[in-house]
């Protein structure tokens, strides 16, 4: 599958998010196998029509997250799904509660909290056809 990637110049989030944020639900889903190569940064940042430092930066993040490894020669390739540690999957589970939170406390109700919710976890579904939707 090839990693199709947009850009909204009028989104809150920064360019460097945009990619992180799309590269993680398609890496997420299973769209993208363990060992898959991603394009080089300087493929990507040319493809994007953005810096290298921007793209850099994304796949920086998605290394520090576990989503990609990043090797001098070799490049970006996707990581192998790492077993989940206690310590964590609680500070995880932490975040998603206090997501959660802060958007029931910015009035999002109930039914639609528990929408919003089931709707992210099917686009980690592989095959979705939201997954590559930013």
């Amino acid at each position: 599958m090839p990693l199709t990637i947009t850009i909204d110049r009028n989104h809150e989030d920064s360019v460097y998010e945009q990619v992180a944020g799309q590269v993680r639900r398609i890496v997420a889903s299973g769209a993208l196998e363990a060992g898959t190569a991603l394009p080089s940064v300087r493929q990507l940042a040319r493809d994007l029509g953005v810096g290298l430092n921007t793209i850099a930066r994304a796949y920086r993040l998605l290394e520090e997250e576990g989503f990609i490894v990043i090797r001098d020669r070799t490049g970006a390739t996707v990581a192998e799904p790492a077993p989940a540690e206690q310590p964590v999957r609680a500070r995880l589970l932490d975040h998603l509660r206090t997501t959660l939170a802060r958007l029931r406390q910015s009035g999002v109700g109930i039914e639609e909290l528990q929408e919003l919710a089931r709707a992210e976890v099917l686009a980690l579904s592989p095959g979705h056809e939201e997954n590559q939707d930013g």
